[in-house]
Order: C-alpha cells, then sequence, then structure tokens
C-alpha cells in the first residue's frame, strides 16, 4: 500500500511538473486543438440548422486564443453551401481583453427578407448572451451587408440581455488628404427587442452604395446614382432601428454633397434625406421610402426643392412626387430623369408638380399596367421654346406676324391621369402674353402616339380681357387657329386643321 502510494505521488508529481512544462511552454508556442473536435463541441450547443467550420484553432498566452478559416452555414438558405458569415482569422487576447477579427463577412439578411412573399413574424427572440466585461474589438477589412471599411474600431461590453457597442470608429483609405470616416454606436437589446445604431461623419457614395444594394432597396440607388463629380468628402450620417419581434426594419440617411452635379445637372449644393421603412404584414413584404425633402440651389443660386415617397404594398408600388424649382426647364426635366435636349436656351422657369404613379413591382417597360395623376404648372417657361413646340411655332409664323413675341414669357399648367399607360388630359394650357394655348386629347405611352387637339387663342384664360373676348374671338379660333398634334414624341407631327378641314369634318360628324 505504501508502495502504491509511492508511485501515486511520483506520477501526479511527474504529472505536475509537465504540465508546469505545457503551460509555461504556451508563453511561446501554440497548442493546436484538432478542427474536428471544436466543429463538435459547436455542434452539441449550436441549432440543428447551423453548421460551423474552422480551419484550424490554436491557444496560447502570447497572442490567445487564434481561429484560421471561421465560416459558418445555414441548413435552411436558399442557398446552404454559401456561408452565412465567414472570417480570415478571429484572435481573443483573453488578457488584454480584445477581440481581433480580420476579413469578416456578413453578406446578406435572412432569405425572408428578401422573399417576395412571406409570412409575417410575430415572436420574441429567446436568447441569453453571455456575460463579458468590457473589451476592445477591432475588425479589419470587414464586409458587413456590403459596407467595407478598411477598420472598424469599438468598445464592447455584454450582459445576459444587451450588447452594447461604444466610440464605434470606422475608417477608409484617404481620398487625398481628406481622411473618410464615421463615428457611432450600436445595441442589441432582447429585452426591448430592438437593434438601433447611428454614425456620423464623412463618407463617399461608394462607401454607401453597396449596403443599399445588400438591403435590397432598389430604388434607392437612382437618388444615389445621380450624384456625379462631387468634389472632396461628403458630410453623412445614419440611424437605423431593426425591431426583433417582428423584423420591421427602419433607416434614415443623411448625405450633403457640394458642387458635383445632379443627373448632369451642376450643382452648387444639394442637401438629401433618406427614410427607409421595411416591414411584412401578412404574407406580404411591403415598404416605404421616402427620398427628401431634396434641397439645392444651382450654379446661379437657383433653388430647387422636393420630395419622393415610393410605397410598395400587396404587389405594388405607387410612387408620388412633389417638386418646386427655379432652374432653366430643360435642368429641371433632366433631374427629372429625361434625356435630351428639350429646349433651345437657358430658358428658366418656376416649376410646380404633385405627380402620382402606381404599377406593379415587376414592371419593366410594359407601360400597360401603369396608372396615376398629377398636376404640373410652370410660371416664366417659355415653353413655347421646348423643341417639341417648333412645328407649332413654324405653323404659326406662316399665319401670324410677330409670332416671336409669343414665344417670349409663357407659363402653363395641366392636370392629367393615367389609365393603363394612356396619358388623357382636357386643360393643358400655355400662355404668353398675347396669345395662349389650350390642348386637349392623349398621349398613348404603348404605343408612343401622340393625338392632341391644340387650340390657339388671343387672350389668357384668366384674364379680364380673355374674359369679354373669349366669346367673340372664340369662332376665329376655332376655325383658324386650331391644329392637331399626333406622331411620336420624340418626332411629333404638327397639322394645321383649315376652315374647309373644319367643315368637312362638320359634315363627316352629320352623317
Amino acid at each position: 500500500m505504501l508502495k502504491f502510494l509511492k508511485i501515486l505521488l511520483r506520477t501526479v508529481e511527474v504529472s505536475f511538473i509537465v504540465f508546469v512544462f505545457f503551460i509555461g511552454s504556451l508563453f511561446f508556442r501554440e497548442q493546436a486543438v484538432p478542427a474536428a473536435w471544436v466543429e463538435a463541441a459547436v455542434a452539441r450547443v449550436a441549432p440543428a440548422c447551423v453548421v460551423v467550420r474552422v480551419e484550424s484553432f490554436a491557444f496560447g498566452f502570447r497572442r490567445g486564443i487564434v481561429i484560421e478559416g471561421l465560416r459558418v452555414f445555414e441548413r435552411l438558405r436558399l442557398s446552404p453551401q454559401e456561408p452565412l458569415a465567414s472570417a480570415d482569422r478571429i484572435v481573443v487576447d483573453v488578457f488584454g481583453r480584445h477581440l481581433l477579427v480580420e476579413g469578416v463577412r456578413y453578406p446578406r439578411l435572412p432569405d425572408s427578407y428578401y422573399a417576395p412573399e412571406n409570412n409575417e413574424r410575430n415572436a420574441p427572440v429567446e436568447a441569453m448572451l453571455p456575460t463579458l466585461p468590457r473589451f476592445a474589438l477591432t475588425l479589419v477589412r470587414p464586409d458587413i451587408l456590403g459596407a467595407a471599411p478598411e477598420r472598424v474600431i469599438a468598445d464592447v461590453e455584454v450582459s445576459a440581455r444587451r450588447a452594447s457597442f461604444a466610440r464605434v470608429h470606422l475608417d477608409w483609405p484617404p481620398d487625398g488628404d481628406e481622411p473618410m470616416f464615421l463615428d457611432g454606436f450600436c445595441t442589441v437589446d432582447l429585452e426591448r427587442q430592438e437593434v438601433c445604431g447611428e454614425v456620423r461623419g464623412s463618407a463617399r457614395q461608394s462607401h454607401i452604395r453597396p449596403l443599399l444594394v445588400a438591403l435590397d432597396i432598389p430604388a434607392s440607388l437612382p437618388y444615389m446614382d445621380a450624384f456625379t463629380e462631387v468634389p472632396g468628402k461628403i458630410p453623412a450620417a445614419c440611424a437605423w432601428r431593426v425591431n426583433l419581434v417582428n423584423n420591421d426594419f427602419n433607416m434614415d440617411l443623411d448625405l450633403d454633397p457640394t458642387l458635383g452635379k445632379y443627373n448632369g445637372v451642376p450643382m452648387k449644393r444639394a442637401t438629401g434625406q433618406l427614410h427607409l421603412f421595411v416591414y411584412t404584414r401578412g404574407t406580404s413584404l411591403n415598404y416605404h421610402h421616402v427620398f427628401g425633402p431634396i434641397v439645392g440651389t444651382g450654379p446661379k443660386d437657383e433653388p430647387l426643392e422636393g420630395t419622393v415617397t415610393v410605397d410598395g404594398t400587396n404587389g405594388y408600388n405607387t410612387v408620388t412626387v412633389t417638386a418646386k424649382s427655379l432652374l432653366p426647364v430643360a435642368d429641371l426635366l433632366k433631374i427629372g430623369g429625361f434625356v435630351g435636349d428639350y429646349v433651345d436656351s437657358d430658358v428658366h422657369g418656376d416649376a410646380e408638380c404633385a405627380l402620382e404613379f402606381r404599377f406593379p413591382r415587376a414592371m419593366t417597360n410594359n407601360y400597360e399596367v401603369l396608372n396615376g395623376k398629377g398636376r404640373l404648372s410652370i410660371r416664366d417657361g417659355q415653353l413655347m421654346r421646348l423643341r417639341g413646340f417648333k412645328g407649332l411655332v413654324a405653323q404659326l409664323a406662316e399665319r401670324v406676324p410677330g409670332v416671336s413675341w409669343f414665344t417670349d414669357s409663357t407659363q402653363g399648367s395641366c392636370d392629367y391621369v393615367i389609365e393603363n399607360g394612356i396619358l388623357k388630359s382636357d386643360n393643358i394650357y400655355i400662355e404668353g402674353a398675347v396669345f395662349s394655348i389650350k390642348m386637349y386629347g392623349q398621349f398613348d405611352t404603348v404605343r408612343d402616339a401622340l393625338d392632341f387637339t391644340v387650340r390657339v387663342q388671343f387672350t389668357k384664360k384668366d384674364s379680364l380681357v380673355g374674359k369679354i373676348l373669349h366669346p367673340l374671338t372664340w369662332p376665329f379660333t376655332k376655325l383658324l387657329l386650331e391644329f392637331r398634334l399626333t406622331g411620336r414624341s420624340d418626332s411629333p407631327t404638327w397639322e394645321y386643321l383649315s376652315v374647309i378641314d373644319r367643315v368637312l369634318n362638320v359634315g363627316d360628324e352629320g352623317k
């Protein structure tokens, strides 16, 4: 028995010495652990649909825990072979309380976020987080939902129901001598069942645009891409909030670029706000996006302000636009997304519009499913210098001396409706100092076919003189100054309806 105890004590002594030497060696080397052991240990505590793979796992006192080639998969994803998240390297410095992650990637949200139809979720996230003392976090070359700064640092503190990321700092490589960075915070609160955060600083469109792509918000991209040739950094701010119970997503983005262009139009300044709200109700993924108010000034301090609202619900998009501007009419058309040359010179106008369009989300160029309504008015816009009216001006020049006076100062207004791709209006008015025009008819956007009757009058429709003389001049304008507008939108045809034409038409109508 005594001999057994001596052997046992000797074994313990040797084991202790070996253990001490082993522990001591970890100050100079790292101990590898088979990847299969690590994966098996994770599988015991992770949900059954989650699979974790690592290339290597090691630990030591000098660097702490080092994980190489981490990949996390989810079996229930549409593409389960693609990682849900991954990281090139993770280093946990236990004694220094520092977590370093290199090359972390989280490319997209859960599939249900992108599905055109899914079920509304109304269940809180039931989880308990590990309680950890405050530690420093460093992300090197992360790519999280398209946002890919050079480095992110933050102070992290985790309790059972809350994780807070304070003093978050994101920076990109400098643009010349201009530093590009965002500062803010982020909080995961399981008591309030929400994730929220905010960052402020300066960035480029290229830094923010990939995030909007990853969030599948295509309606925001034309707004973002319209800003070009913006020199230097852009002051920016972004705040977001996610409801963990029903996955409602809110984000507010402010951009304040100076100089540059918007849809090719030089701008001295353009401040824009972007509000995004994505939510599921029933089985429909819906959204409410507000682009604006956009407040800008042209190169000559011409004001511009407007708002675009996009609502998507039950498979349909509804777009509403309100805008007011003193920019040249040509520039205003370009800002609105029209291309080409529509006026002969730098013609200014005080323009206001309130428009609404409704169409299926899957619409491409099928204007048969386009519906809408709206009102547009322009003051001092010299509308007769629009190239589409050149044919009318030429026709008038043959019949009315001094018609150039007619083109000097005009204003216009119209109300319209769009029914299955056909725009109709019976009150398009264009007014000059002496003449005025009334147009009524339709434009078939599907066939690109114009069909309007155009009547030239000698007075403005709302003037006192016009109200007195209109009954007297009506027979003259009805018989002598009436035209028909047909053809395509890019090559309109103006046809003068003579007295004989009118008489023949009346005769035909009587048959």
